[in-house]
């Protein structure tokens, strides 16, 4: 079974630049700035993929001066400017689970390896893998014995076609070349903001599309604060002052009542004074209420994590948007306009199929004869 782990700390590190060219067989690099190297990390000379590129380890002196001192020696000759990053790791361990992703990823014997960092991956064979096992990876300091947090889990199957990793993959491999993109979280900041757009479009024309509920405690004052992250607007509130009973409230606005006003507690009121600020009406008692609401979809953060399952039907939209901005980025404006219309006409069929069956939507009437006389007039009916 092979299992291959991208090679990204590049793209997560402080880095600066060799000062000066370096021959092979040194033990010091010469460098612009000291500041975000630490003693025995691990150091990257040259980016990830390109032919000598290689990873070396800091000795345990205090960093200060001009240079780094290495506990090996240089492998390559490096010219000046190339970048040297602080990646902190020069190790993979591979981990399994025997039970799948429900089972405890532990440490292959074997399984900790270099990084080879003149690949876009680091390849590992468990020969005794089976397609129903599952994988994670960490990074390990050798001198340090220190290890970073587990990847997510890695399964023979891959990621699926609906997760950030795939639609950053589906991305790069349509474009002729992506060099000038440096950081796989540019790909992410496109997804994420399509996934905004997308989430903004199906609630603006169905509010009861994305719900979430909260239980929002209020006292004598009549207020509770609305704490949840992903709130939006709220569609449904109902009060109980027992904890058992609960009165649907209906909303009135802030201006459309006074102190003297009296109001019924099993037909109360609610009003808002702020974002989040919510007011309740009577307000002769403490209790919940419980608050159901319109959500903001989270983000996609993992590899492994998934478009909301409605969106997984138009997850082309997704990859047409970042390919819209990668060429844009590249002053490539036709291609990057093209790939932008193909991404908001499958926005607008989302969003016509999103649309309760009940709601007729936009029309559009064109008036067959002249209004004024002089020109055509169209009509716009919402």
């Amino acid at each position: 079974m092979i299992i291959r782990a991208r090679n990204l700390l590049d793209q997560q590190a402080n880095f600066t630049f060799l000062s000066n060219g370096e021959a092979a067989g040194g033990t010091a690099l010469r460098v612009k700035n000291v500041n975000s190297f630490s003693p025995s990390w691990a150091v990257q000379v040259g980016k990830t993929s390109e032919e000598t590129t290689e990873i070396l380890i800091l000795g345990t002196a205090a960093i200060s001066g001009t240079a780094v001192n290495t506990t090996g020696t240089i492998k390559y000759p490096h010219p000046s400017d190339t970048p040297l990053y602080a990646i902190k790791y020069d190790k993979l361990v591979f981990k399994k689970s025997t039970s799948g992703t429900s089972g405890t990823a532990v440490a292959i014997t074997d399984g900790t390896v270099s990084i080879t960092p003149d690949s876009p991956e680091t390849i590992f064979d468990d020969t005794s893998g089976l397609s129903t096992y599952a994988y994670k990876v960490s990074y390990y300091n050798s001198v340090l014995d220190t290890e970073s947090t587990d990847s997510d889990w890695i399964t023979s199957g891959g990621f699926s076609f609906y997760s950030l990793a795939k639609i950053r993959q589906r991305i790069r491999s349509k474009l002729f070349d992506s060099s000038y993109i440096t950081d796989d979280s540019t790909f992410d900041d496109w997804t994420n903001e399509w996934l905004e757009k997308m989430n903004n479009a199906a609630n603006k024309v169905n509010k009861d599309y994305g719900l979430g509920t909260v239980d929002v405690a209020f006292g004598t004052s009549g207020f509770g604060t609305i704490t949840a992250s992903d709130y939006i607007d709220v569609r449904k509130v109902e009060l109980t002052t027992d904890g058992q009973t609960y009165y649907p409230a209906s909303k009135i606005a802030i201006t459309d009542f006074n102190d003297n006003d009296t109001f019924s507690s099993v037909q109360p009121k609610y009003y808002f004074r702020g974002d989040n600020v919510i007011g309740f009406k009577p307000n002769n008692s403490v209790g919940t209420a419980r608050i159901t609401y319109t959500t903001i979809r989270s983000i996609l953060v993992n590899d492994t994590d998934e478009l909301p399952v409605v969106m997984r039907p138009y997850s082309r939209s997704f990859v047409n948007y970042g390919l819209a901005h990668a060429y844009l980025m590249d002053g490539k404006v036709n291609e990057g306009d093209r790939f932008m219309a193909l991404a908001e006409k499958d926005r607008k069929d989302f969003e016509s199929e999103i649309t309760p069956r009940s709601k007729t939507g936009v029309q559009t009437i064109q008036a067959i004869e002249s209004i004024d006389g002089d020109d055509n007039n169209y009509i716009e009916i919402f």
